[in-house]
Parts: structure tokens; C-alpha cells; sequence
């Protein structure tokens, strides 16, 4: 149940995305150089997701891109299936340790509880 309304979620906030980058980021430039939210948003979903949600996410959500917006299919599945592969890896490697600082116990100076 819980991961349903997660990828539902996942979805709509696609959909929402794919509203934005068609109707207001395709005339914002910088440089000539427009932002592409799908690729941000892929990059989000591998990190916080990982690879097993990621991979199938970015070739499905991809390819609905291709069959909406591009006259080549596939292009966009694979790219984003290997962004959420890449980023997913990644978090293995980035959040593998526990960052915790551990204070001394300095009993000697302060009295410990």
C-alpha cells in the first residue's frame, strides 16, 4: 500500500513537471540553455530511492516522454534509466558510513549523568 501511493505520487509529481517544463521552462534560457526537470527529478528519485526504483522509473517515465514530446523513442528512457541507475549507485557509496560525531566522555571535568 505504502509503495503504491509513493510511485502514484511519483506519477503525478511527473505530470506536474511535464506541465512545466512544456509550458514555462520552454521559452526560460540562460545562455540558450534551458533546464531540463526531468533530469533533476531523476536524479532525486535514484538518490532517495535507489537503483530498484530508479532504473524502472527513469525507462518508464522516459519513454512516456519519448512518446509525448520526441519523434525518436527510446532516447529519453534510456538516458533517464541510466541517470536513476547512476544516482542510485551513488547512494550506496555516499550514505554507506554513519556520520555521527561522538563526544568524549569527559566525566572528569563534567559530572556525567
Amino acid at each position: 500500500m505504502k509503495k503504491t501511493i509513493i510511485i502514484t505520487s511519483l506519477i503525478i509529481l511527473f505530470l506536474m513537471l511535464y506541465f512545466l517544463q512544456t509550458n514555462f521552462f520552454n521559452w526560460f534560457t540562460i545562455s540558450g540553455v534551458s533546464p531540463n526537470l526531468f533530469v533533476i527529478f531523476m536524479l532525486f528519485v535514484g538518490l532517495f530511492a535507489g537503483k530498484r526504483l530508479g532504473i524502472p522509473l527513469g525507462v518508464a517515465l522516459g519513454l512516456a516522454l519519448d512518446f509525448f514530446i520526441s519523434k525518436k523513442i527510446g532516447i529519453s528512457g534510456i538516458m533517464l534509466g541510466l541517470t536513476g541507475a547512476v544516482r542510485g549507485s551513488f547512494k550506496q557509496k555516499l550514505f554507506q558510513r554513519q556520520s555521527y560525531y561522538h563526544y568524549p566522555n569527559d566525566c572528569n571535568h563534567y559530572p556525567c549523568l
